[in-house]
């Protein structure tokens, strides 16, 4: 008895550990890093920041619940002394839902989501901008425009999860299988809101984002309308296609995998057993296509999961009076790999998170002669020649940085522990939940690694240029530096920010002989040369790992010494399960790089930024540690019957 306690305990340790192994990233934050030389698995010294935005959520996968699974079952299971075989059939109907909203908001959208509360959307002309502001102009929203959007992520899922467990022990006295298929209904809503301050009036000036000036009636009227349709504005061509955010909820409905198992109690007696199995695990549910930001997922994200785990039990105390009055420990634990899928995936560029909704302007052959002249006494043919030139067509980044990729994570571990005590007909429950899934890594095959086009960081910068008769001509002007909260012309610095005085490389820009100008100054300059985007720009470094912990408890009811062969059991349960990453909203200001953490909403209004307090966004711990995984509560009706 006491080895074999020894020998449970060390298992269990041992399983933790492997769970959480490789979990610690060191965080890369370099330009022009190589994930992709050339082909195949990412670069592995890549991660996302705590601070950083993810656009993809990983949460555990609605069958896959080791809490659900372990309770009001321990009187029918794993029987000692009998050579025929029995079988127990259960359904489970659980109701779940989403709490701590902030804490998926947080996840979303990074540090930019700002003290838990609001995301702003500011204009390049805005005065004061907030550091953290999304820049306007990437939305088609005028240059003017200013707006709060705030967001109440909630997931809801019902799921009935059908088991099948049968002994074979005809077969080999300890030898069973067990077979489970959930069925999921699942709800994912971000129920976003804007708070517009300042609609704005200002046109998009004349070779700012077209040849013509844009009017104001012909650009989006808030941020969350572009964001649901992605209308094109300017010289854009095409809509925006991924990371789109619904303004309803949406759904899914379908069986979240297939899972069978196959295990062995070599350890097996009335008040103990330890026994292993193998599992392995079908996908059903669906993918990820990234069309929208926060898409609800059924089941894993259809990969294939192959594992096993350890099952074992240990009846401390039984009663001389009453051999149906006992208390005991129980433990079931599974660890699986998630086999390579492919699926569509959103990236943001390196150290620049949520940079994937930035403007990329397409660049091709320069046919417009488009260069800088240094010296009018230099010979025409020992001029600087732009290397690419602006081809009239803008591309909202993400629709060039989501492609399919091969996603594998290495580990998932689902382990439970509980205490039960039995008396007679009646059972209860209670026990811890431990969950974690390694990263997403992802692999890339050499066609993914070819550019498909040559692309450019737009910026704030000025994409024409005209010459003394007012022909237009684009220009080759980048801004590499750029990011999503700011382009690098605005605001101005003693210069004058129609004259892309900040783009890369600048230099006064000329076509053929003719020197360019803005639309009311005698000058403007171009990019010589201009700097395109690579795949290796991308980080596709892996996803956060996610993790929760869990209690729970369930009462069930089974009546004894029945005279047919089946036994009915029934039950109910609940649980409550807690992911890291609790978004702390402070009170005041910063006291020495730390802030007192309250948990209560903030007053995000137009005009109350002070309640907001800013400065407490600053305080951030920048190792790499961000969690993924959903806080949530579930209440379960659980019922079968055992035949002998």
């Amino acid at each position: 008895m006491t080895k074999t306690r020894k020998l449970l305990t060390h298992i269990a340790l041992a399983s933790l550990l492997l769970s959480s192994a490789k979990m610690t990233h060191t965080t890369c934050c370099f330009p022009g890093a190589s994930i992709c030389s050339p082909c195949g698995e990412t670069d592995k010294s890549c991660c996302i920041g705590i601070c950083d935005g993810y656009p993809y959520l990983l949460t555990r996968p609605q069958g896959r619940n080791a809490a659900r699974d372990l309770v009001g079952e321990q009187t029918f299971v794993h029987k000692c002394n009998t050579d025929e075989r029995y079988s127990t059939a259960s359904i489970a109907i659980e109701y779940q839902k989403s709490f701590w909203p902030d804490q998926i908001s947080r996840f979303l959208f990074g540090d930019d989501f700002i003290n838990c509360c609001n995301l702003h959307i500011q204009g390049s002309s805005v005065e004061n901008r907030h550091p953290k502001a999304w820049l306007a102009d990437y939305f088609g929203l005028p240059m003017d425009f200013d707006s709060k959007v705030t967001f109440c992520p909630k997931i809801q899922s019902v799921i009935a999860d059908i088991s099948v467990y049968t002994s074979l022990d005809n077969l080999s006295q300890g030898l069973y299988a067990k077979f489970d298929f959930p069925i999921v209904w699942t709800k994912w809503q971000l129920c976003p809101s804007e708070k517009i301050c300042n609609r704005g009036i200002t046109p998009f000036p004349a070779g700012y984002m077209a040849e013509e000036e844009i009017p104001r009636e012909n650009l989006s009227s808030s941020f969350l309308q572009y964001m649901a349709c992605g209308k094109p504005f300017g010289d854009m061509k095409e809509k925006l296609h991924y990371g789109r955010i619904s303004r309803g909820a949406l759904k899914k409905i379908r069986l979240a995998e297939a899972r069978g198992s196959l295990g062995y109690n070599f350890v097996l007696d009335r008040d103990y057993h330890f026994g292993f199995f193998f599992q392995l695990s079908a996908p059903t549910g669906n993918k990820r296509c990234s069309k929208y930001l926060f898409e609800p997922i059924v089941g894993n994200g259809r990969h294939w999961e192959i594992g096993g785990g350890i099952s074992g039990s240990w009846i401390f105390h039984r009663s001389r009076e009453n051999e149906n009055k006992y208390v005991g420990f129980w433990v079931d634990t599974t660890i699986t790999h998630l086999c390579k899928t492919r699926e569509c995936r959103s990236f943001d560029f390196i150290c620049k998170p949520n940079s994937r909704y930035m403007l990329l302007e397409e660049m091709g052959t320069n046919l417009d002669n488009i260069k800088t002249v240094t010296s009018t006494s230099i010979p025409k043919e020992e001029n600087t020649v732009a290397e690419y030139q602006y081809k009239r067509n803008l591309v909202p980044a993400i629709n060039w940085s989501t492609f399919k990729v091969d996603v594998r994570m290495d580990i998932q571990a689902d382990i439970a522990i509980k205490l039960g005590f039995v008396k007679d007909e009646w059972s209860f429950d209670l026990g811890y939940n431990f969950w974690v899934m390694t990263g997403e890594k992802f692999e890339l095959d050499c066609c993914t690694c070819e550019p498909f086009y040559c692309y450019a960081v737009k910026g704030d910068s000025y994409l024409y240029g005209k010459d003394t008769q007012t022909n237009m001509y684009p220009l080759s002007a980048t801004q590499s530096l750029a990011d999503i909260h700011n382009g690098k012309n605005y605001p101005p610095q003693s210069d004058l920010p129609i004259e892309n005085p900040r783009v890369d490389n600048p230099q006064a820009a000329f076509a053929d002989t003719t020197a360019l100008s803005s639309i009311s100054t005698s000058k403007i300059n171009t990019s010589i040369q201009p700097i395109l985007l690579e795949r290796s720009n991308l980080n596709l470094g892996d996803s956060p790992t996610a993790m929760t912990h869990k209690i729970f408890a369930h009462i069930s009811y089974a009546p004894l010494e029945r005279e047919t062969y089946w036994t009915p059991f029934i039950g109910i349960g609940g649980q409550v399960e807690f992911a890291k990453n609790r978004c702390k909203t402070c009170h005041g200001k910063c006291n020495n790089g730390y802030c007192a953490p309250i948990y209560k909403p903030c007053d995000c209004s137009c005009n109350n930024e002070e309640t907001c307090c800013y400065a407490c966004d600053d305080c951030c711990d920048l190792s790499c540690d961000k969690r993924g995984g959903v806080s949530q509560w579930g209440i379960w009706l659980k019922c079968g019957l055992h035949f002998e």
